[in-house]
């Protein structure tokens, strides 16, 4: 196994590419925290700078050395550091590789650090990032953001309607009255685009929760989602799609840009978005007229979560030193300066419920979303996320095309997903 993977950083390019990005030579005045991520070239070097400095003023014993990568490729580099032996110290990661890299070994549980901690500083953690893998917590998280419901106040105001749905039945009754393809304008647009298959997170996932249903079921590890609850939320955006025809046409074609550009265009009434989508607005069409509100609730409420997370390697120099910058950027201090720098929605509750953060009045939906119950991140227990989400992504395009019932689908996707999870029936 050595020698195929010494082979493998000889060989290719990339590799050697990575392995010069991502290391770096030791401090010798104080203890060096190497942290990989790719935010220095989204956020600036200036705000980085500013986190550095922050942090090493707090901990004068650490120097905070920033290896930044751009996020293209990021996931196949820590993957070869880790073959390679050169892991940083702390590793940024999504939600979508956690489960993966744990399996692989590259991760350090954090679990008896986090025990010496107040109980506090948990429970201002949104509880979705409580989510362990096989029973260990391998992340703390530096950012977050639920989908929620974006809608044109100009659509709503014209069609006479007064404000957004909250819940399944008037989710329904004002996408019929806002609908009208004589004037091209459309309640939704519906997402199946094959690539990338993250329409998952926005179109059907949030739905079964909505219906009660669940993904993966922790105790077992084995996905859950083929319930009648899940088979009533497909049938649901089935029908909203092929008979109600409220939907842009082009479901199969349509994807996250499609989406964000008609809703930007202001011929879509609403749009299952995240935080992340007023910046993406604002470019687009700075103009346009909309709010946001919590996703309408079905059986009950529900939504998805996302989140940019920290993790400590097993390859680190110095694991407590690791453990401390960690610990540091997710708690009040560091978000909070984090979230004024960056922009990002805060992953604490004590810095979001702060006077400066609640006067952004478009994010505060995002923050009652966050409360509501259901605000979950299956892909935390997901060990294989992209193949996953291709897999429920072909079969629901199977049901809206009428080639399998829904029940039928969601019986061969759950099917799939257990054997990627290693679960028997």
């Amino acid at each position: 196994m050595h020698r195929s993977l010494t082979n493998v950083v000889r060989n290719c390019a990339l590799c050697v590419l990575a392995l010069a990005a991502f290391t770096s030579p030791a401090a010798s005045a104080a203890t060096e925290v190497r942290w990989a991520q790719w935010k220095t070239t989204e956020v600036g070097e200036k705000t980085m700078a500013e986190l550095k400095a922050a942090f090493e003023k707090e901990n004068p014993d650490i120097t905070l050395t920033l290896v930044d990568s751009p996020f293209t490729g990021f996931h196949d580099k820590a993957v070869v550091l880790f073959q390679a032996k050169k892991l940083p110290d702390v590793l940024l990661v999504q939600v979508d590789w956690v489960a993966e890299f744990a399996d692989l070994g590259m991760l350090e549980p954090l679990d008896n650090w986090i025990a010496k901690e107040p109980k506090s500083f948990m429970d201002n953690i949104p509880v979705t990032f409580h989510q362990k893998w096989r029973g260990k917590q391998y992340y703390l998280p530096i950012e977050s953001g639920a989908v929620a419901l974006f809608y044109n106040t100009e659509i709503f105001k014209n069609a006479g309607i007064a404000g957004p749905p909250k819940t399944w039945d008037e989710y329904v009754e004002v996408a019929k009255k806002v609908t009208n393809p004589e004037k091209k304008i459309f309640a939704t647009t519906a997402t199946l685009q094959g690539e990338p298959p993250t329409n998952m997170t926005y179109d059907i996932y949030p739905l079964i929760l909505q219906a009660g249903g669940n993904l993966i079921d922790e105790k077992t590890n084995k996905a859950v989602f083929n319930s009648p609850a899940g088979v009533k939320a497909i049938e649901r955006y089935v029908t909203l799609v092929n008979k109600d025809k409220v939907a842009v046409p082009g479901v199969l074609s349509n994807g996250e840009k499609e989406k964000r550009a008609n809703f930007a265009a202001g011929n879509v009434a609403m749009m299952f978005e995240g935080p992340w989508g007023i910046a993406i607005q604002k470019q687009l069409n700075p103009n346009l007229k909309y709010d946001i509100a919590t996703l309408p609730a079905g059986a009950t409420t529900g939504t998805m979560v996302r989140g940019s997370l920290n993790t400590v390697t097993t390859q680190a120099q110095d694991k407590e030193a690791a453990w401390k910058f960690v610990r540091w950027l997710s708690g009040p201090t560091g978000i909070e300066l984090w979230s004024k720098s960056t922009g990002a929605f805060p992953a604490r509750r004590d810095v979001a419920e702060q006077s400066w953060f609640k006067e952004k009045k478009l994010f505060q939906a995002f923050s009652q979303q966050m409360q509501l119950p259901n605000a979950r991140s299956p892909f935390l227990g997901m060990p294989n996320a992209v193949q996953m989400n291709k897999i429920m992504t072909t079969e629901v395009q199977n049901v809206v095309q009428e080639k399998k019932s829904a029940k039928q689908a969601l019986d061969d996707a759950a099917a799939e997903w257990n054997k990627i999870l290693g679960a028997t029936k």
